[in-house]
């Protein structure tokens, strides 16, 4: 039985969600057809994006595109992509374990990257030395790369990447069983994660802790970090490497002689190492099986029966590490329940091949503790040398006034020297552009493409503008200090189609201890969704927090009138823009919910008990009215409201229609509010943080393969 531990590594300068094989094909020809229409700097782009997804499960191809990427920066000088198509030939010799070659191949790319000033690709291929040197068990060197990487990050203020590199230092540590050190590291990477606070980027570090932890024998500690890793697991649907974690919990139970719980997340381990076809875990975990059964249950033959299992796994038991595990488990089967001598001669093998891998592993130790040596002594003699140096620098002062400025002069030469150069080739070039190039077509041609490279970086700009304003938006909801006010018991649920969102929540909490909440639906999604939105959101600060307007249907007037206004309605054929919208006010001296809505109704989950004592849950409708809030007919009906008596226990919820209108499932349907409100009524009982995380995975499932058709957002708040 063995910890795993995770090591989060970047391969490149994407990072890919997990997606299925289906997906990721569907995203290759869309890249592949792409690719033929765009001009080189783009090609370029593009083919690093294929190399990436095709590195998982199909690493010849990435080989391939690595060449096509050093190619293109050959024909167009741009030095950069030569460094990046090297990086991904590194990739390709490391995922094959033939850590020479790859280690060649990094350096030529590490060499181009620092003389083109490239720091986010230089810090990309260091992380990837680093590992390099891991599996070298060079892990002071290793460390070393790691550390300019972080210094590389921590320069352009990137605090996920920051952390993504305290986390491998910290398990470089954990290698080495320096847990102090170790524990420093992955803490530090915890709090750089909590600066973005993106739910199920902490399963590797909360992971790790759970390893520290059960080093020092705090079981129990260590299994609330795995469960909390767990989460995040679930969140990130990160199910290839979240059945590590379950086993990592087993182990902890069978420490504590928890032997039930240990039989119960072994088999949740295996159950996921088979639907994720690991086959390493699938073997750990019928080994377990096996333990728990032949010592624990006494049940003999159903230990047989798992080593039976485990003995079919011939790839991973030809792996040394893995065999002793399989030749221990069996061999004391045999000892206490089967053929005696089969079973000395079992545990014979064992204790040799052990003995080896030990061996092996003081090997390294040694190496280490030498490195060591010879550091510590180089540093002595640095500091012996340091008096006579600062005698040397004195007497030697102004002749290195003299070769400084030499150096400068010399460098400056070389510079205008490149310049002179440089603007050389580029008159040889043009030259032989206007004798070879005079005829009308051709330039126009050249016209065309720079135009294209022109659109290209409009796009570019474009899309860093969206993802700007999604940060503006993201700092215009309601924060969470706010919510927690209304009620500590609570979740949002937010899930935007695009990169900005059209539907909007927001929230605020009166003097006279009344709570006021709303979630709205834009008129569309992405960026016209996202103006509406925050068009919306400062409506609704204006008419509460300023006016102190605090009846729910006189709100939803106002709003109306002022998006009237603002978007200049005056009917007729113009399109009707506006907004769907669900609003209470919550007051609580005595307790009561006033409701008005604009198309989106309110859903109340209660406590019933029947007249033959019987208790269930029951869900209450209650209804909007059937208008906008915008522009709708000639005439202005005024909004309606209902005052609601809470009870204790009573579960609020707001939804858009964005989760019911997805369409996915076995027949590629429409989920439909029918389900959903099953859904929320059968996991009422389960605490509000649980519950998001269940319609979040649920809504993933459902969906699989379809395209998200809206934006999906939905408010749980418990009474």
């Amino acid at each position: 039985m063995r910890l795993r531990i995770i090591i989060c590594a970047l391969f490149s300068f994407f990072v890919f969600t997990k997606k299925t094989v289906g997906q990721n094909q569907r995203i290759l020809d869309s890249l592949l057809n792409l690719s033929k229409t765009v001009n080189d700097t783009t090609k370029a782009n593009l083919y690093n994006i294929i190399a990436t997804l095709y590195a998982g499960n199909n690493n010849d191809k990435n080989k391939e595109y690595g060449y096509k990427i050093i190619e293109i920066g050959k024909k167009s000088g741009y030095e950069k992509y030569v460094a990046l198509g090297n990086m991904k030939i590194g990739i390709y010799h490391y995922v094959n374990n033939q850590l020479d070659s790859s280690k060649f191949y990094y350096e030529k790319a590490l060499a181009l990257a620092i003389k083109n000033s490239r720091l986010n690709l230089e810090s990309f291929i260091r992380q990837n030395l680093a590992l390099i040197y891991v599996d070298q068990t060079n892990y002071e060197k290793a460390i070393e790369q790691d550390l300019m990487a972080m210094a590389i990050q921590e320069k352009l203020k990137n605090s996920f990447n920051v952390a993504n590199l305290k986390s491998n230092i910290g398990i470089i540590y954990i290698k080495q069983k320096d847990m102090i050190s170790a524990e420093k590291y992955i803490k530090d990477a915890i709090l750089e994660l909590q600066k973005n606070n993106v739910p199920g980027t902490f399963c590797y570090v909360y992971q790790n802790m759970g390893i520290i932890e059960n080093y020092r024998g705090n079981f129990a500690l260590s299994n609330t970090y795995y469960k909390k890793a767990l989460l995040e697991y679930e969140i990130g649907a990160n199910y290839s490497i979240m059945s590590d974690c379950l086993q990592n919990i087993s182990l902890n139970f069978i420490n504590l002689k928890m032997y039930d719980s240990a039989n119960y997340y072994n088999r949740k381990a295996n159950q996921l190492a088979k639907s994720t076809s690991n086959e390493m875990m699938q073997f750990l975990t019928f080994i377990n099986f096996s333990t728990l059964n032949q010592r624990f249950f006494n049940k003999p033959k159903v230990s047989k029966s798992f080593i039976d299992s485990a003995s079919k796994y011939t790839n991973v038991i030809s792996l040394p590490e893995y065999r002793s595990v399989f030749l221990q488990e069996k061999a004391l089967y045999n000892l206490v329940y089967g053929d005696k001598d089969l079973g000395y001669n079992l545990f014979d093998k064992y204790i040799t091949l052990k003995d080896s891998i030990v061996s092996l592993e003081n090997i390294e130790s040694v190496k280490n503790m030498n490195s060591k040596y010879e550091t510590e002594k180089k540093e002595l003699q640095i500091k012996t040398q340091s008096v006579e140096i600062e005698a040397q620098e004195k007497q030697n002062k102004q002749k290195s006034l003299i070769i400084l400025f030499g150096s400068l002069a010399l460098v400056g030469s070389g510079f205008f020297g490149s310049l002179a150069f440089i603007n050389f080739r580029k008159t040889k070039k043009a030259n032989i552009i206007i004798e070879n190039q005079k005829m009308e077509v051709e330039l126009k041609n050249e016209e065309i493409t720079h135009q294209k490279e022109l659109v290209d970086e409009k796009q570019k700009e474009i899309i860093d503008s969206i993802n700007y304003a999604k940060r503006i938006q993201q700092a215009v909801l309601t924060g969470e200090d706010v919510w927690n006010k209304v009620s500590k018991d609570h979740f949002i649920l937010f899930k935007p189609k695009d990169i900005v969102s059209g539907d909007f929540y927001w929230a605020y909490n009166t003097p006279n201890n009344r709570s006021i909440f709303a979630l709205a639906d834009c008129t569309g999604h992405g960026v016209p969704g996202g103006f509406m939105s925050m068009l919306g959101n400062s409506f609704l600060n204006e008419i509460v927090v300023e006016n102190k307007i605090f009846k729910a249907n006189e709100i939803l007037n106002k709003l109306r009138s002022k998006i009237i206004k603002a978007l200049e309605q005056k009917g007729g054929t113009q399109q009707r823009d506006g907004m769907d919208i669900s609003l209470c006010v919550w007051n609580k001296i005595d307790n009561s919910l006033e409701f008005a809505g604009a198309n989106n109704p309110l859903w109340l989950l209660r406590n019933s008990v029947s007249s033959s004592g019987v208790e269930s849950k029951e869900l209450l409708e209650y209804k909007a009215d059937k208008m906008p809030i915008g522009l709708y007919l000639e005439t202005e009906i005024p909004f309606s409201s209902i005052t609601i008596q809470l009870e204790k226990g009573d579960i609020i919820y707001l939804s858009t229609d964005g989760y019911a209108d997805q369409f996915g499932g076995p027949k590629g349907k429409k989920l439909k509010y029918k389900s959903l409100i099953e859904m929320l009524v059968k996991n009422s009982v389960q605490s509000m943080e649980t519950q998001k995380v269940i319609l979040d995975k649920s809504f993933a499932d459902w969906k699989d393969k379809q395209e998200q058709v809206d934006d999906v957002s939905v408010i749980g708040i418990r009474v």
